[in-house]
């Protein structure tokens, strides 16, 4: 099978996942229409794609991952709602269509964010509480990692860095995508690898590659968004070094990863040719 293939058949899981996910209550309202707008047909699923790879990796089988790969998709667009209120960053379209707010109201985008979270968490206990005893220790520590890697230590703490804080310095910068764009990729290779049974060294590994590969894929972005970026006047690695420095991190850090992945030792095409397939993206 080749990696689009591969690729096409996660993504599939994934939205088949998502889809069957059931927000209803006993009346019509906004709220679960909003978070069914919200999460079906969006965006390239990497952080779920990545969990069930590094699972696959060290199992040979990734539906023991399907769920919490589910449930990080859900951190990810909760974290998207959120993002696009009038009071972070005011985005009127995500990815060619009106966001959740702007269709349905401000209060209705604060409530769909806040249900998308809680139901990852439903999501997560149910899977954990079915899991046979071998594997529940596994699907707890996979569960912790995530946690904190979503709240105030990861992704949280990321976007109270970034919008609270100018940045007049790269490290600054770097400090700021490692938490806001790197912490779910990191917790995607992390919570795979923890459900496929890694060594302690492996799972060290498995969050070296996220890391890396969070910060290419970061700056990669950085470059696509150049011309809009430099009309809102937004920082970027791009603002603050040049083009041809930034090209140049895309690759280090992706070399970086490389090496990372190459210390595993394992057979694994597909994570080469998924990172490939990010950095080497186009508009």
């Amino acid at each position: 099978m080749t990696f689009i293939e591969n690729y096409e058949n996660y993504v599939r899981l994934i939205e088949q996942s998502l889809e069957n996910l059931d927000f209803s209550i006993n009346y019509k309202n906004d709220v679960s229409e909003g978070c069914k707008y919200a999460i079906l047909d969006q965006g390239k699923r990497i952080r779920p794609v990545l969990l069930l790879e590094f699972c696959n990796m060290f199992s040979q089988d990734f539906n023991d991952a399907i769920e919490f790969a589910t449930a990080l998709e859900l951190i990810h667009n909760y974290s998207l709602v959120h993002d696009d209120l009038p009071s972070m960053d005011n985005d009127k379209y995500r990815r060619g269509k009106l966001t959740v707010h702007a269709k349905y109201g401000e209060d209705i985008g604060v409530l769909v964010g806040d249900t998308l979270l809680n139901k990852a968490y439903e999501v997560l206990f149910k899977d954990i509480s079915l899991s046979e005893d071998k594997m529940k220790n596994r699907k707890i520590s996979a569960a912790r990692y995530l946690s904190e890697n979503s709240g105030i230590y990861g992704m949280i703490g990321g976007q109270v860095y970034d919008i609270k804080n100018r940045f007049n310095t790269i490290e600054e910068l770097v400090q700021m995508y490692d938490k806001k764009t790197c912490a779910l990729i990191r917790t995607a290779c992390v919570c795979g690898a923890y459900i496929g049974g890694a060594s302690d060294e492996q799972i060290e590994l498995s969050e070296e590659f996220g890391r890396y590969l969070g910060l290419s894929f970061q700056i990669k972005d950085d470059l696509l968004d150049l011309e809009q970026d430099e009309k809102i006047g937004k920082v970027t690695y791009v603002s603050l070094t040049s083009k041809e420095e930034a090209e140049n991190k895309v690759v280090y850090y992706s070399n970086k990863a490389i090496e990372a992945l190459d210390k595993l030792n394992l057979e694994d095409n597909f994570c080469r040719e998924f990172l490939k397939y990010l950095i080497d993206r186009e508009i």
